[in-house]
């Protein structure tokens, strides 16, 4: 169907049914297509609504209005004419920077943001050489699909997949594909997402060469400290491509903790709790989601890591290599607004490379800190604060 916004013809699928819609907006090179694998998985639960950006797709052309400001009214314009009530943004490279934007205002029956391998918020400045280069990735079969192999994925497409992303790519309009690597890849959002309040899954390819996990974690997670990052191994940038199943999964489960409530810590009593279910799981994903972006933390063997998300994950995860069992008790909680002191003890048991089982124990002394999104997260946490 197509749908008039913001003075534009925008092309939507839909598909499934349900009070929450996923609305899913596409990457520099897509279509709304790009979303089928993933919103298969989804369809029997919720109601699936994909968009063509301006330029791309079945969507009209028209000659400007490309930056991020111009494709998220589009984007606000269909949501606002199919009446969603409530819904959830997912975006994808291009399109994350355009649900960013549109989540950072706050909408009425947004309820939740999912990124996947988002373009940050920060300018992108590329050399004239290496712009001029993205500007021509689109414009012939075979340098389409050069940009398949050496830089969009790390993991092989079908060759349906891989048909569709070629014929996606030349199929969009010439000032559509211009206008990314010229104009909105360049624009700074960056203070208006500071304002997003949402609950937020950041969806990053381990081996993604476009916007590499490292990037996020420097660009991005900072100013979404709320975020929670999930990281597929062995998976590059079109990830909705190679790994929809793996997607829909990370989307599925992110939505129904936000249809149970159980997205974010109400307390900071609840913390340790979710903190004792995602260690002794071995959930390193989830765990990383009790912690803050701007956390520090002592490991128990000393080590300390300060802000820094890929040193808490390095950390975690050679934690997580020893099978630990955990156990913590809450002895005393002072809160003053939108930060808690807490105090309490706690019993680790691992088994040590020779297989011996250790055990230590010990009274934590934590700091936690209330997000925009109403969520409790370890800022501080020092295990051996009272030893």
């Amino acid at each position: 169907m197509d749908i008039d916004s913001n003075g534009t013809r925008i092309h939507v699928t839909q598909r499934g049914s349900g009070e929450l819609a996923l609305v899913f907006l596409h990457y520099y090179g897509g279509s709304s297509r790009t979303w089928d694998g993933v919103a298969s998985e989804l369809s029997d639960r919720y109601r699936i609504v994909a968009t063509d950006h301006r330029g791309w797709g079945n969507s009209e052309a028209p000659a400007d209005g490309y930056r991020i400001g111009d494709l998220a009214a589009d984007a606000e314009g269909v949501i606002e004419a199919l009446g969603l009530q409530r819904y959830v943004l997912v975006g994808h490279s291009m399109g994350g920077k355009v649900a960013q934007l549109i989540a950072s205002r706050r909408p009425r029956g947004l309820e939740g943001l999912v990124l996947v391998a988002p373009s940050p918020p920060s300018p992108m400045l590329l050399p004239d050489e290496q712009r001029a280069t993205l500007i021509g990735a689109y414009q012939s079969r075979e340098s389409v699909e050069f940009v398949i192999d050496h830089v969009l994925t790390a993991k092989s497409l079908d060759a349906a997949r891989r048909e569709q992303v070629v014929e996606d790519s030349l199929k969009a309009a010439p000032q559509a594909k211009a206008a990314w690597p010229n104009v909105a890849m360049r624009e700074d959002i960056s203070a208006a997402v500071a304002s997003i309040d949402a609950p937020t899954i950041v969806i990053s390819g381990e081996l993604d060469q476009v916007d590499r996990v490292a990037t996020l974690q420097a660009e991005l997670m900072p100013r979404i400290p709320h975020a929670a990052m999930h990281i597929l191994p062995g998976i590059g940038h079109l990830s909705p491509l190679e790994a929809p199943i793996e997607v829909a999964r990370v989307i599925a489960r992110f939505v129904a903790a936000i249809e149970n409530k159980s997205a974010v810590c109400r307390t900071p009593e609840q913390v340790p709790i979710a903190f004792d279910a995602a260690l002794n799981a071995c959930d390193l994903d989830s765990l990383l989601g009790v912690f803050s972006n701007k956390a520090t933390m002592r490991i128990t063997d000393g080590e300390v890591v300060q802000e820094s998300p890929t040193e808490l994950r390095n950390g975690l995860a050679r934690l997580l290599t020893l099978r630990p069992r955990i156990h913590n008790k809450v002895r005393r909680v002072l809160t003053s607004s939108d930060i808690a002191l807490v105090l309490l003890d706690w019993t680790l048991n691992v088994t040590l490379p020779d297989g011996q089982e250790h055990e230590e124990r010990g009274t934590a002394t934590q700091v936690m800190e209330k997000g925009r999104d109403g969520g409790w997260r370890l800022l501080i946490s020092n295990p051996l604060g009272l030893n």
